[in-house]
This record gives structure tokens, sequence and C-alpha cells, in this order.
């Protein structure tokens, strides 16, 4: 079978998909799974994300034994010799698309989040320039197993860029000291994709 996570990229959902609900979330499904998948969902009132990734099985709908559903599962299903009916493929793949693209982003959201507190917690850069010489400190707690280490360093007239280059290579060094113990391999910061330097 297909690899599915090859098609899965987050990027395309809106920004406020997660507090999307009813007519607003409908429309969103009905742009990215079609109209099947909202009558899916609308008649079992699974009207937003969270709801919909809580429902264990969005398909049982197809397994009831009800006059009212008969319009909805001969529209939208077949029905077998033994008189049961399954949901239409194309139908089943647009929903479990759709369902994986959304756990993702959940997924993804919690390890930002994950990162954010945990960067929030991480001890903040201090800066002194001795305006007395030309010699600028600068000192920077580094996080380590057990304890704090703070680096200090001395620079002597750094240009712009050294400043840059030299705060480049210590988040490196930071990254390859620390990426085992945060359970991260191969951890590494790009400089104006995952952080920017403002001197």
């Amino acid at each position: 079978m297909f690899q599915t996570e090859a098609l899965i990229d987050t990027s395309i959902l809106p920004s406020d998909i997660m507090s999307l609900r009813d007519v607003k979330f409908f429309d969103f499904v009905r742009k990215e799974a079609g109209d099947a998948a909202v009558d899916l969902f609308e008649i079992q009132i699974i009207n937003c994300v969270k709801s919909l990734l809580m429902t264990a099985d969005v398909y049982c709908i197809m397994n009831l034994k009800s006059k009212a559903l008969d319009c909805f599962k001969n529209k939208h299903g077949f029905m077998l010799d033994d008189d049961t009916f399954i949901i239409k493929s194309g139908i089943k793949g647009n929903v479990d698309y759709l369902f994986d693209l959304l756990k993702q982003k959940c997924t993804e959201d919690a390890k930002l989040t994950k990162t954010s507190k945990r960067n929030q917690s991480s001890p903040p850069l201090n800066r002194t320039i001795n305006t007395s010489s030309t010699t600028t400190e600068s000192t920077m707690a580094v996080l380590s197993s057990n304890s704090s280490n703070v680096v200090t360093s001395k620079s002597l007239n750094l240009s712009l860029d050294e400043h840059k280059s030299y705060i480049n290579i210590t988040l490196n060094n930071w990254c390859k000291n620390n990426e085992s113990r945060l359970n991260l391999s191969n951890l590494s910061l790009i400089e104006d994709q995952h952080y920017s330097i403002s001197i």
C-alpha cells in the first residue's frame, strides 16, 4: 500500500484550523475531502477537529440498522450480499487522508508548544559592553545536564559578521554538546530558518 506520509503537508492547513467549528469546519472539510466527507461528519455531528480526532470510528455509522440512515448509506456506500454496507473507497481515502493530516498537525503543534515552553525556561543571553575600552564581553548561560555553565568570551573590535559567526559557532557547538541529552539526533539550528541574529 502507498505510504501516505509522503502526501502529508500540514502547511496547506489554515492557521486557525483547530478553532474552526460547524459551517467553517465543514467548508474546510469540503475543500480538502469533498461533499461526501461533509455528509459523513454532519450526520454524526462531528463539527470540529477535536471531535473528529476523538471519534473512534467515523465509518461505524454504516453498521447501524436504521431506516433514517438508508438514504445516506445508499448514496455513500455499497450494500453487500449480507445486507451490510461499506463506505465507498474514494470517500474512505479522502477521510483517512484528512484524519492523518489533522493528526500530524496536532503532533506538530504539541512539539512546538513543548519546545516553546523549554525555550522560555532557558536563561537569557546577557551582554555587557565595556564603554571604557574597545573590549566587548558576552556572557551566555549554557544548560548542561546538572547545572548551568557560564561561557564568557572577550573580543577586540570584532565586525558584525565576526560577531554573527561567533554566535553561530557557539550555537552549533551547544547543539552538538546537548543533542543526546535532548534525545535529538543531528540537532542543528540554521540562521534565518530557526533563528535570526540582530546586532
